[in-house]
């Protein structure tokens, strides 16, 4: 016979033997969690040097991480590299690397490892991505666990470019690893998640990376897979009907999805903005004149209620979130001025008009699609004939680095470097005016309490040479998830980095 006592002590044993085996269920399901993303544009290579693409750099940053990281505000944040000095002349950057850091082979990341990094980019890298680092003479190793970065001059947005959280040119990869795969088609990096496959133009599949070095900032899923779906209908379907998690949403699929409650949309104040890239190689572009007419004829506000269905801002080269940027009412070419844009484009030898042609970035995104309609309408009223010549991704991109184009529309993402939102494209545009050559040099050698305040002075100089190009708008952006997903917060720099915070049921 059993006594009470002994139920009792059944029943607690039994008790903490179905919270053991819930426990266990419970971490059995967070081993084999599964997020599906939705991404609207296909990377274009899955190399960190070799893309000057918004979207393409979305996958960079799953995989790959730099030796420190500059947060919204542009605090440096220690990452690969666990301290760092700077000499008296800043010139000199010595970095210790973090103990036990390995890529997601297991190997660890040493000196040679970044070394080898820095002169890749320098020997192979897309201009655009060695831009970022043009101070830089040389990456030397000190022992093991310490490189030397050293600058050809002091370079006050160094380690803000050396932190961006796209990684772009600042990736560390793994010298060993390089030696028998082909960067351009697979990634193995430091990064919370490691890559599994990629099916061309389809998917892309994720793990976690168990040799991650941040067990606290490892990634909630044990994997990730991204769905390239070009279609936001289609992506908003599958979001319905639970064939993937999260999608980013454009303005009128926020709209669509505002109506559903199972559905979660969270917003972003975004500093990503749309622009006009103006090739000064040519004539008439050459002609700061017609530059000028060009940026009067836009009105702004209709852009951003056309084309981005009131879900942004005008904006100036500096994104209007940077509260030292110029106020656009200081500026003179960023309103819309029909009788001055003509008197200057007459100035420019243009009396009667003149027939130009857009590179438009087709298929990239329907507000993009929108704004070269709209821009193409504005410019009508001054005298500006547009062509619009739609051309996909692979086209638009070649055209962009070989400088076949007159004008292009363009999207800037975040740029940790607030220099990049001004820095002329060398090959992209002709010669930099002296004096802003001469201000940006000021501004990169001077001190880092004096910078924002040289940039300053350069955006008031670019809207006055419309140079080097003509920044129209900023845009807002959304995160939207089903109730499978219990957090989703992305940063104003709109990048990837926070799908490793992202929890399911």
């Amino acid at each position: 016979m059993i006594s009470k006592l002994s139920k009792i002590a059944v029943g607690v044993v039994a008790g903490i033997l179905a919270a053991a085996s819930l426990s266990v269920a419970q971490a059995q399901d967070a081993k084999t969690s599964h997020l599906i993303v939705a991404e609207d544009v296909v990377p274009q290579t899955f190399d960190p040097t070799q893309s000057s693409q918004i979207r393409t750099w979305y996958v960079w940053q799953l995989s790959y991480e730099g030796l420190v990281r500059a947060d919204v505000n542009g605090k440096i944040l220690p990452v690969l590299a666990s301290k760092w000095s700077v000499d008296a002349s800043k010139t000199v950057y010595d970095f210790t690397l973090r103990d036990g850091v390995q890529f997601a082979d297991g190997s660890p990341v040493v000196a040679d490892d970044v070394v080898f990094s820095f002169q890749r980019l320098v020997e192979r890298g897309l201009p655009y991505a060695k831009d970022r680092f043009k101070s830089l003479e040389s990456v030397t190793k000190i022992n093991e666990r310490s490189v030397r970065f050293k600058l050809k001059q002091p370079d006050a947005g160094f380690l803000l470019n050396l932190g961006s959280p796209f990684v772009v040119g600042s990736a560390i990869l793994s010298k060993k690893w390089v030696e028998s795969h082909d960067p351009k088609r697979e990634m193995m990096g430091t990064g919370p998640f490691q890559m599994v496959s990629y099916a061309p133009n389809t998917q892309l599949v994720l793990k976690r990376n168990d040799n991650y070095w941040d067990k606290a900032s490892a990634a909630k899923v044990s994997d990730l897979t991204i769905r390239y779906m070009p279609e936001q209908s289609a992506q908003i379907a599958a979001l319905k009907s639970g064939q993937i998690d999260l999608m980013f949403p454009s303005a009128e699929s926020k709209l669509q999805l505002k109506s559903d409650a199972s559905i979660k949309t969270v917003a972003v104040s975004s500093t990503n903005t749309v622009r006009l890239n103006i090739n000064t190689n040519r004539a008439p572009f050459s002609n700061v004149d017609f530059r000028r007419a060009m940026s009067l004829a836009l009105n702004r506000t209709e852009i951003v209620q056309g084309a981005l269905l009131g879900e942004g801002a005008p904006s100036a080269q500096i994104p209007p979130s940077y509260t030292w940027a110029p106020k656009l009412a200081d500026l003179k070419y960023q309103k819309q001025d029909i009788v001055q844009a003509k008197m200057l484009l007459a100035k420019a030898g243009y009396p009667n008009g003149i027939d130009i042609t857009l590179n438009h970035l087709a298929g990239y995104a329907t507000y993009l699609d929108r704004f070269s309609e709209i821009l193409k309408n504005q410019m009508a009223l001054v005298g500006i004939r547009v062509t619009i010549q739609a051309n996909q991704n692979a086209v638009w991109l070649d055209k962009q680095n070989k400088a076949e184009y007159e004008i292009m529309d363009n999207e800037y993402a975040f740029q940790a470097d607030p220099m990049f939102y001004l820095m002329p494209r060398p090959g992209r545009q002709g010669p930099t005016p002296p004096e802003m050559a001469a201000l940006i040099a000021q501004a990169q050698s001077g001190s880092a309490e004096e910078y924002t305040g040289q940039l300053a002075k350069i955006a008031q100089m670019q809207d006055d040479l419309v140079f080097p190009d003509i920044t129209v708008v900023a845009r807002n952006a959304w995160v939207a998830h089903s109730a499978k997903v219990l957090n989703a917060q992305p940063d104003g720099t709109l990048s990837r980095t926070f799908l490793a915070n992202v929890a399911v049921k």
